[in-house]
């Protein structure tokens, strides 16, 4: 019997139908979740994710699943160590869509420090006076702290160096570099004059940023978050920015996605916001996709995954 997979559709063009061509049965659909995969394929061996949860009470309804293949870095949307235990390997892809995060990363600092949604928002009802006394800052004059210094973190202190900047990095395994100095959780925070959070959502980062960091911080540093939601405190970020504890946020994850309309966030004048699209290029979902894609050829061919993030039980 022919190995039948579901994917999202985008992937399955991006990667010029690959999974296709290796011989495989391949349904699509926009964002697989338990709802389409239950009623599409009760008999699936292999899905590729991209940001809907997995429940652990679903692998009793699909018995030939063999690999959950995250499109994409996090995987927090799947229980992998459950996963493991009813034999299914979980992979992502690490690295894949690290440039283009780290380019929005240093699009967000630059709006920031130009302080660019104030400006557009005046010139948009004709105030060009207004707009023309918003002085901003030269990055050169700034200086940056990256919290994480994993693919992504790496991505963006090279593009960071290459403007002059002074960067600074936070890190539990700190490492040689050229492109920045390492310094203590407490130090970054006091001298940055913006944070970029790189961290992976974990039980040791969740609410890691809170009001700690943020009496630590400069009156007009601003943080930016392009990891997880769960890496920061929102609701103490909301106090902190309604305060002016700091001076600003560019965020593209959040606590509870999709935003809700009601959030206090929407309301704030000092804050980006942008909805989880950090990834959001055709190059880093094309990386995205062909590692997914790839990774759910090697399970089905009876090999290790290269980026698993479990390792199965498998019961013969």
């Amino acid at each position: 019997m022919t190995d039948k997979i579901l994917i999202p559709s985008m992937a399955d063009k991006l990667t010029n139908h690959f999974l296709s061509r290796q011989g495989y049965d391949v349904i699509t659909v926009d964002n697989p979740g338990a709802p389409e995969i239950l009623s599409l394929a009760p008999d699936i061996d292999a899905i590729m994710m991209i940001s809907k949860k997995i429940l652990n009470d679903i692998y009793q309804e699909l018995p030939r699943l063999k690999i959950l293949a995250r499109r994409g870095v996090g995987y927090d949307n799947i229980d992998a160590h459950y996963a493991a235990q009813q034999g299914v390997w979980v992979t992502n892809t690490p690295g894949a869509n690290a440039h283009s995060v780290a380019e929005m990363a240093l699009m967000n600092i630059l709006m920031l420090a130009r302080r660019y949604r104030e400006v557009d928002k005046l010139t948009r009802i004709d105030d060009w006076s207004g707009a023309y006394q918003l002085l901003g800052h030269d990055l050169t004059e700034t200086t940056v702290g990256i919290v994480g210094f994993g693919n992504v973190g790496r991505e963006l202190s090279k593009l960071l160096s290459i403007l002059g900047v002074r960067v600074l990095i936070y890190d539990r395994n700190p490492r040689q570099t050229k492109y920045g100095t390492f310094v203590e959780w407490d130090e970054l925070f006091q001298e940055a004059d913006f944070v970029s959070l790189h961290l992976a959502a974990n039980k040791y980062t969740k609410h890691i940023v809170g009001n700690h960091e943020f009496a630590m911080m400069k009156s007009d540093a601003s943080l930016i978050n392009l990891s997880r939601g769960s890496i920061v405190n929102e609701a103490e970020l909301i106090q902190a920015l309604q305060a002016h504890v700091i001076g600003g946020a560019a965020l593209d994850v959040f606590e509870i996605e999709p935003l809700m309309a009601k959030s206090t966030l929407l309301q704030l004048q000092n804050v980006i916001i942008t909805p989880h699209i950090g990834a959001n290029t055709i190059e880093a979902n094309r990386k995205m996709a062909m590692t997914a894609a790839q990774m759910i050829d090697s399970v089905l061919s009876g090999q290790v995954p290269k980026y698993a993030v479990n390792h199965p039980i498998l019961v013969n």
